[in-house]
């Protein structure tokens, strides 16, 4: 399993993934489309752009098969001011093959590099097997975010 850096050619390939955010219920209510579309829109200007502060990752297998990818964005910390880092979207064409890990491992890289103290993510609440992945790897959840449609 290697990673490397995503080129706008790998826009196919990313954007056939994102369908996955919605396997396990749409986050915040909304409409499963609209996570599609909304989601779609901002990888695709990340791969454009490719800002300094930002980090998009495709991971590929010995083959040269590309079999997952993660989005990591630079936040402020609400209380502290403080940047690190937060996985914006991760996603694996399949569970259990190293894809999941090996970006994970690239962004723990990247954050601890950049000298970040701290990475978040978030998980749609149905989702137990990242849940678990997550734990795994050391992260503990921080808070609950709830939403109430008007």
């Amino acid at each position: 399993m290697s990673v490397r850096e995503a080129r706008a050619a790998d826009e196919e390939f990313v954007l056939g993934l994102v369908p996955r955010f919605v396997e396990h219920g749409a986050a915040d209510g909304h409409a499963p489309q609209t996570v599609i579309e909304g989601t779609s829109r901002v990888l695709r200007t990340a791969l454009q752009e490719q800002r300094p502060d930002e980090l998009f990752l495709i991971a590929e297998d010995e083959r040269g098969e590309r079999t997952g990818f993660v989005y990591a964005v630079t936040a402020r910390d609400f209380f502290t001011g403080e940047e690190y880092a937060h996985v914006s979207e991760i996603a694996v064409a399949r569970s259990g093959g190293g894809t999941g890990a090996a970006l994970m491992d690239a962004v723990d890289r990247w954050a601890r590099e950049r000298g970040y103290r701290m990475l978040s993510l978030n998980v749609v609440g149905g989702n137990e097997a990242a849940r678990r992945f997550y734990e795994r790897r050391g992260y503990a959840l921080g808070h609950q975010h709830f939403v109430k449609r008007l």
